[in-house]
This record gives C-alpha cells, sequence and structure tokens, in this order.
C-alpha cells in the first residue's frame, strides 16, 4: 500500500511534509483535506487521525501525525543516513533542538499572530512582537552557522523557511535580518525550483490572501 499524506495546500506544517517528500524523492499519494470545508472533522478522518488535524500520514495502517514527527520518520524510514537528519548523536540533538523551537516558538508565535483572524478577531501585535523577537534570535544564531543547525542542510531548515517566508508573505517586515536572508537565498537555491515556486511561495502568498479577505470582510 503506497504511503499516503492528508494535508491542505494552505497549511504550513502540510507544506513541510511536501517539501521533504519531495527533497527526498519519496512516491506518496496525497489526499487534500479542506479545513475551510471542514473536511477534517468527517468522521472518516477523524476514524484516521481523532486529533483532526493535517498534515497525517499513514504508512500501510500506521497514522502519524505532527509534522516535525512525519519528517523525521520518514527521512529515518525511506533514506536513512541521510545529512537532512543526520545519525551522529549531537548533530541529531541540534536538529531535533531547532524543530521544537519552530513548533514551540517561531511558529507558534506567527500562528498565535494571524490565526485569530479565522475566528473573527484581530491581528494579535503581542505575539507579533514575540516573533520578531524570535526571528532576532535566528539572525543572531545564523552568525556562525551557513544553515540552523550546522554547515548542512537538514530537516529543521525546512519548517523555518516555512515559517519565515509565511511571515514575510502576510506583511512582517525582516529585511533587516541580514544572516536571515542569506540563509533564505540559500536554501532556495537547494531546493528545486519547482519545489520553492509551488510548495514555498505560491500558498504562503495564497494564505496571505484568504486573510486579507477574511480581515477585509470583518472590517
Amino acid at each position: 500500500m503506497p504511503l499516503q499524506l492528508y494535508y491542505d495546500n494552505l497549511s504550513p506544517p502540510s507544506r513541510v511534509v511536501r517539501i521533504l517528500v519531495k527533497e527526498i524523492g519519496l512516491d506518496v499519494e496525497e489526499k487534500q483535506v479542506n479545513l475551510m470545508a471542514g473536511d477534517h472533522m468527517k468522521p472518516e478522518f477523524l476514524a484516521i487521525n481523532p486529533f483532526h488535524c493535517v498534515p497525517t500520514l499513514v504508512d500501510d495502517g500506521y497514522a502519524l501525525w505532527e509534522s516535525r514527527s512525519i519528517i523525521t520518520y520518514l527521512v529515518d524510514k525511506f533514506a536513512p543516513g541521510h545529512s537532512l537528519y543526520p545519525t551522529d548523536l549531537q548533530k541529531r540533538a541540534t536538529v531535533n533542538r531547532w524543530l521544537h523551537w519552530d513548533s514551540g516558538t517561531f511558529y507558534a508565535s506567527l500562528n498565535a499572530y494571524y490565526v485569530p483572524l479565522f475566528y473573527g478577531k484581530p491581528y494579535q501585535p503581542a505575539s507579533l512582537e514575540s516573533f520578531k523577537k524570535a526571528a532576532t534570535a535566528l539572525d543572531d544564531s545564523l552568525k556562525n552557522t551557513k544553515y540552523v543547525a550546522g554547515d548542512e542542510l537538514s530537516v529543521a531548515d525546512i519548517p523555518i523557511t516555512v515559517t519565515l517566508t509565511l511571515a514575510t508573505a502576510i506583511g512582517i517586515d525582516t529585511g533587516e535580518l541580514k544572516n536571515v536572508e542569506k540563509w533564505l537565498k540559500q536554501v532556495e537555491t537547494d531546493l528545486k525550483p519547482s519545489t520553492w515556486k509551488t510548495l514555498v511561495i505560491d500558498p504562503a502568498n495564497a494564505l496571505r490572501d484568504l486573510l486579507k479577505a477574511i480581515s477585509s470582510k470583518s472590517s
């Protein structure tokens, strides 16, 4: 049975997994879950993932959700030893640290900034300040390394790239962060041009447009 990936194109975590899939050349059956239409709350999806979130991976009956867990699982199972997720204990711990930092701090603050719009609330300025502080910390760290977790592209660069490009798309200015800017250009070079366009830039812009439409209706 082929790998099945349940995703929403506008979901940043979904895009993280889809980028990784492209990078290691996996054959995956993609199944669109339209969050805006409530597909994630339908009984057939809840039977797979009672936490009703995307992305969700199904590997021969084994269901796994949370994007960072999925990407590390996929590398370990289908591309063991790949430099994207090093086997050296300390290098791997560093990658894991950045994955947790993104989910718990960087993406979490961005998420807290814009997601309230979906519930009829305004953008959250306090969360924006948290995001900017985290972005500055990232910039400081990138003074010393080519990529976030060292001198090789890793799975940690993928979600942080998705977080940052979404922030830029929705109007958060990070232009003064020169180390971040240099790193982001490097990641763009490393990824396939089609991957960068279809899984990084275009969906971020589409989410931006959706947020603008929601904001204009509520104002």
